[in-house]
């Protein structure tokens, strides 16, 4: 029995010392440097990502780490087993972590040398030194591709053209192009200065122009002609309508003679938008070039309806000034019965001269122009008398304009020049007649003659909304309505207008 008792200490014995000899040898030799690798790995990369299939893998390939941990707990208390611990399994997850980690490293790496092999791909073939030559010129080039078109067909002069590609490329490129594009509308934008010029280029063919001064205003003419009815009750005219030559009307001149009959009319009065020299806004007007045929159209409306419609022949002048000469010598070129004059804010030309300042400081320098277009006495009427109210409609306030208008109305209404009540004001951005109920009643305090006009720019348009026009007329103070013939004004009572338009739309139906 002593044998077995001692026998079985001894293997007790010998089971413990192997383990605490294998435990000492496992701190002695690895807890040196594992601690001091997991320190540095830790201090590397803060255990952040702890995915449960690393810690899974961890744990099965290291079986024989778990025995001596357990144990070590219960013999040594020290400070340096807790580290041997926590060193132990760390250093196992951090070098599978940084197993892993470099092969994501690998693949970040990999993809700048796919982008790197990318670019020398499209200059391989020279080498490495060409290769960057080419990279230097890569810039150029594109610079470069511009003047070469430019020098075709901007200039023949080769020699002067590379020398203007390394001075001033764009610069040169842009008059130039315009140039050769022939669009004179954009030639003339940069600048207000630039027409005189241009227009004395052009005057040599007409020395006349040059040199004769512009006749002093004429007092305006009233017929003694008093207005008539026809078969039909007509009475009155729509001094105001346009045709396909402008580039922005539709319908040829005997369907607008057409629809003034159904609108109980008794006349029409065309007035197209007239030429302008220099490439004035020529996208909105008929060429020099066919001012004859404009007229000629005009005498054939006439004819196809003589004894049914009095048609006449009017213009719409733009006013412009500098141009006041050629626009006079324009009008002896026909036998007008109406000259409509008109400050076109919305061209280019104008509003690159004129729009420098403020909003309203706009809209007076337009109502000052009003006033020195009536001043010239190349007009017999004014229209659209407050169309800049379309110029940001949606800030216009009269009041604010007021003592401009007054101030301009003051001056047209001792010109003797009539203004007009154009009702196609309805179908602009600002949905009013031009001119609105209050500059009406300021007009007609003044005695201002009216004139009616629907401005129409398509045949169902003519004679739209005259009554309401004429009763607007009425509410404002005004007693008379006028139209023009042989640039003559003749001036009928407003009561009798609107009852021969009755008369005439009953009878015409």
């Amino acid at each position: 029995m002593s044998k077995s008792k001692t026998s079985k200490s001894k293997t007790k014995t010998v089971k413990a010392t192997p383990k605490a000899a294998i435990k000492k040898k496992v701190i002695a030799k690895k807890a040196a440097p594992k601690a001091a690798k997991a320190a540095v790995k830790k201090s590397a990369k803060p255990v952040t990502k702890k995915p449960v299939p690393k810690a899974k893998k961890a744990i099965h390939l290291p079986v024989k780490a778990k025995k001596p941990i357990a144990p070590a707990k219960k013999t040594t208390a020290g400070a340096k087993k807790p580290t041997v611990k926590k060193s132990a399994a760390p250093a196992k997850k951090s070098v599978l972590a940084a197993k892993k980690a470099p092969t994501k490293k690998v693949a970040t790496k990999k993809l700048p040398v796919v982008v790197v092999k990318k670019t020398p791909i499209p200059t391989p073939a020279k080498g490495s030194k060409p290769a960057i030559k080419i990279a230097v010129k890569t810039a150029p080039p594109a610079n470069k591709s511009l003047p070469a078109p430019k020098v075709v067909t901007a200039k023949k002069a080769a020699a002067s053209a590379p020398a203007l590609a390394k001075d001033e490329p764009v610069k040169v490129s842009t008059t130039l192009v315009v140039s050769s594009t022939g669009m004179p509308r954009i030639a003339s934008l940069p600048s207000a200065p630039p027409p005189p010029p241009k227009a004395s280029a052009k005057k040599p063919s007409s020395p006349q122009i040059v040199s004769e001064p512009i006749e002093p205003a004429k007092a305006p003419v009233i017929s003694s002609e008093k207005a008539s009815t026809v078969k039909s009750g007509a009475l009155f005219y729509d001094s105001h309508m346009h045709t396909p030559l402008c580039k922005h009307a539709w319908g040829e001149p005997e369907e607008y003679c057409a629809q003034a009959l159904k609108s109980g009319l008794k006349g029409v009065i065309f007035t197209c938008h007239c030429p302008m020299p220099d490439g004035y806004w020529p996208s909105v007007r008929m060429s020099e070039s066919e001012f004859d045929t404009y007229v000629a159209v005009i005498q054939r409306a006439a004819n196809a309806y003589k004894d049914k419609l009095d048609v006449g022949l009017g213009l719409e002048s733009e006013y412009f000034p500098g141009y006041e000469k050629w626009i006079e010598n324009l009008h002896k070129r026909a036998p007008f019965d109406y000259i409509l004059g008109a400050v076109h804010w919305q061209a280019k030309e104008y509003l690159n001269k004129y729009e420098t300042g403020t909003i309203e400081n706009f809209r007076r320098t337009y109502f000052d122009q009003l006033a020195q277009s009536a001043e010239t006495g190349l007009y017999d009427c004014l229209a659209h008398p407050d169309l800049v109210k379309n110029y940001h409609p949606d800030s216009w306030c009269f009041a604010i304009i007021k003592n401009s208008v007054i101030a301009a109305l003051d001056r047209i209404a001792k010109t003797g020049v009539a203004m007009e009540l154009n009702t196609s004001g309805l179908n602009k951005s600002y949905s009013e007649m031009n001119p609105g109920n209050e500059m009406l009643k300021m007009m007609a305090e003044r005695k201002i003659p009216i004139v009616l006009g629907s401005d129409a720019h398509k045949p169902i348009r003519v004679g739209e909304h005259f009554i309401t026009a004429l009763n607007n007329l009425v509410e404002a103070g005004f007693e008379n309505v006028s139209y023009f013939k042989k640039r003559q004004r003749i001036d009928v009572k407003i009561s009798d207008v609107i009852s021969s338009i009755k008369r005439a739309t009953d009878a015409n139906a």
